[in-house]
């Protein structure tokens, strides 16, 4: 169980480089010591914690929604986080064209039957 928790919470180097388009490892801790990420040895293994790689990438995304939504960034980061394509298209519309009519004012029945549904 604990070894699952792990494979969450930690990325190893050689995964981070292959994500970050780095060569190899040795690029990889470069970037982690740039970023001032520290690289934990669990057995034979160097490991980063993910959450902290997560947010170092994300910075720029932040910084970019703070300058073009100074009001709404914080949901338009939870909408990307939580991977809600509608919701982040919804806030950065202004004016959503969306459509509550309901169905019986849309539908015009045609049947005696469709009619008594309608009605009811």
């Amino acid at each position: 169980m604990l070894q699952d928790n792990n494979s969450e919470k930690f990325i190893d180097l050689k995964t981070l480089s292959k994500l970050l388009l780095l060569s190899d490892i040795r690029s990889a801790q470069k970037w982690c010591e740039s970023k001032n990420i520290e690289i934990q040895i669990i057995g034979k293994k160097q490991l980063v914690y993910s959450f902290l790689v997560d947010m170092e990438l994300d910075k720029k995304l932040v910084s970019e929604l703070k300058k073009k939504y100074p009001q709404r960034w914080e949901e338009l980061y939870r909408c990307y986080r939580d991977n809600d394509r509608i919701g982040y298209l919804l806030l950065i519309d202004e004016d959503p064209e969306l459509d509550f009519r309901s169905l019986t004012q849309r539908a015009i029945p045609q049947s005696r039957f469709s009619k008594n549904l309608a009605k009811s």
